[in-house]
């Protein structure tokens, strides 16, 4: 009988070489893969940009809607002689746009909850005062003393006193006397 143990064992090749050179081609496989992937995405955003550009989707702004060119800034409720509350119902408006306006072209209809309380039939400070000016007690400010109203120039609207409370909506309607189309329309909280 033979002995097992001195047969000649027969070499087993080992298999690294054969790995190496699979993996060797599984990197160059995954550097075309990206290669592709790259294109794909910049083809993509190029797309995505594109339809922006032509307004086919929307920007997704978060601006919110522009103002109308005259705006209430403010009503005050109280006396300016003595800071106490007299509902005093003191408007403060500001030329929030980029046109001049002649101020005596304008007129302000004032509304209390949407019911139409006193229209002042100019803008113009000088020439209130010689007119019938009912529920209306003065215009002041840099938006009334020439006879135009300036971007970013305010004026005063002192109403009768009570013609609002806090917590009352009001709404002003500027209209253009000759063409009697509103120019601007706003709506507060007093």
């Amino acid at each position: 009988m033979k002995d097992r143990r001195s047969a000649p064992v027969a070499k087993v090749r080992s298999s690294t070489p054969a790995l190496t050179g699979i993996a060797r081609d599984d990197r160059a496989l995954s550097h075309t893969h990206a290669t592709l992937l790259m294109v794909a995405l910049t083809i993509i955003l190029a797309a995505l940009v594109l339809l922006m550009l032509l307004g086919m989707i929307p920007t997704w702004s978060w601006a919110e809607p522009a103002q109308p060119p005259i705006i209430i800034t403010d009503i005050l409720h109280t006396s300016t002689e003595t800071g106490k509350l007299t509902y005093a119902s003191r408007v403060f408006l500001l030329n929030n746009g980029s046109a001049t306006y002649k101020n005596d072209d304008l007129k302000a209809a004032f509304y209390k909850n949407d019911q139409p309380i006193v229209t002042v039939e100019t803008l113009n400070g000088h020439l209130l005062i010689p007119s019938h000016h009912y529920g209306v007690r003065y215009i002041q400010g840099e938006g009334c003393r020439d006879i135009y109203w300036n971007p970013g120039e305010e004026m005063e609207v002192d109403l009768s006193d009570r013609t609002f409370s806090p917590g009352e909506k009001v709404t002003v309607k500027i209209i253009d006397k000759k063409t009697r189309k509103v120019i601007s329309e706003y709506t507060v909280i007093a």
